[in-house]
């Protein structure tokens, strides 16, 4: 009886792990675990760069640091400041120079600060219409081959 009893548990007990594996297979449950360590890994860096973009965004409110990046990345200065463009000494090499080597700038796109560059006072220039201006600055595609 007693042997009886050992083989019906024993039975019992293969059948249970049968169930088991069949219902909660093992290679399932260790990729759910791998994906949730990638997962958590993920979610790391990512509350990682949300922290440096919202640093980022903070710093952006500063005045200094707007004022940083608009003299870097659009030349502009501040007031009582003077902005100066120092330009390459003209080549009289034949073959050097690029292709803008024979472009000059026109007359019309200088500004009074400009002035400060080249040494002569700049003078008044007249507007043309709003065609002739058109036409001017679409002559570049004369150049285009």
């Amino acid at each position: 009886m007693i042997a009886r009893a050992r083989a019906v548990l024993a039975a019992a007990f293969i059948v249970g792990i049968v169930i088991v594996a069949t219902e909660f297979p093992l290679g399932q449950l260790m990729r759910g675990r791998a994906a949730m360590a990638h997962a958590t890994v993920q979610l790391t860096t990512l509350e990682a760069q949300n922290r440096a973009l919202a640093a980022q965004v903070a710093s952006l409110h500063q005045p200094s640091t707007i004022a940083r990046i608009a003299h870097a990345e659009y030349g502009l200065v501040g007031k009582g400041e003077r902005s100066v463009v120092v330009l390459p000494a003209p080549r009289n090499d034949a073959g050097a120079g690029g292709p803008l080597r024979a472009t000059t700038v026109p007359r019309s796109d200088l500004v009074p600060t400009d002035a400060i560059v080249s040494g002569t006072p700049a003078s008044p220039v007249k507007r043309a219409g709003f065609w002739s201006r058109l036409l001017q600055r679409l002559e570049f595609w004369k150049a285009v081959p």
